[in-house]
């Protein structure tokens, strides 16, 4: 049995995952851990989800009528069987790299030690996500804007390497300096003038001091950026 399970495609137009899962496969690499792909028919129509949210739909409905409710249901049941799953994400707006734990605490800080970026996001909500439901699970949310994307995937694939070798190795290399932020709310709205909003750089607005997150990313639902604060262990 092996240890590992990625998920590649949970959103269908994020194909970071199955370019990485790829390579790994060429470099003979698969034979230290399985993957899946999340949402097959998002994932051939390109497209984020087909009925609703996958990342939203945990832990799913075994017989219900939406397709991603009922896909849910099966990725946690075949999740459960793996000692870690990595959820694998990318952010078209998003500037940095970072571990998602979708709960109000780490959780397995081992699987956490063993993944070599150096922000890690406590984020309850909203709820749904697999993470929320396996303390094994993470995402990892690598930023695109302003990048190559050749250059994000080679990266990636470096940090997922690492992390194969490190979980097989009996002595892992742990990374030495992480950062946890506690996201905990929104900031609503689609601009604010003569305001500067950068990722994970403080600012005060209307006397409120927060870090933000995923800047422009979803400005169609509304929401200019999430808000958090720095977590101190």
């Amino acid at each position: 049995m092996k240890k590992i399970l990625f998920m590649v495609a949970t959103h269908g137009d994020e194909k970071i995952g199955i370019e990485i899962i790829k390579r790994l496969r060429t470099k003979k690499l698969n034979r230290f851990f399985d993957y899946l792909i999340a949402n097959p028919k998002a994932l051939r129509k390109n497209t984020r989800f087909i009925d609703v949210d996958l990342n939203r739909s945990y832990p799913g409905v075994k017989n219900s009528k939406l397709y991603e409710k009922k896909l849910a249901y099966e990725n946690l049941r075949k999740a459960k069987k793996y000692q870690y799953v990595i959820d694998i994400h990318e952010a078209s707006s998003g500037i940095n790299n970072f571990i998602i734990a979708p709960r109000k605490t780490i959780g397995n800080k081992k699987l956490i030690d063993l993944i070599n970026l150096k922000f890690i996001l406590l984020w309850p909500e909203p709820k749904g996500p697999l993470g929320g439901f396996l303390k094994n699970s993470v995402e990892l949310e690598f930023g695109m804007k302003n990048k190559k994307r050749g250059n994000v995937i080679n990266f990636a694939e470096k940090i997922i390497k690492q992390f194969i070798k490190n979980v097989y190795s009996t002595k892992p290399k742990f990374s030495k300096e992480k950062r946890t932020f506690y996201v905990y709310g929104k900031l609503l709205g689609n601009n604010f003038p003569n305001k500067k909003i950068i990722d994970f750089r403080q600012t005060k607005i209307d006397g409120e001091k927060f870090y933000p997150l995923l800047t422009d990313q979803y400005l169609k639902e509304g929401i200019l950026c999430y808000k958090m604060l720095p977590v101190f262990t």
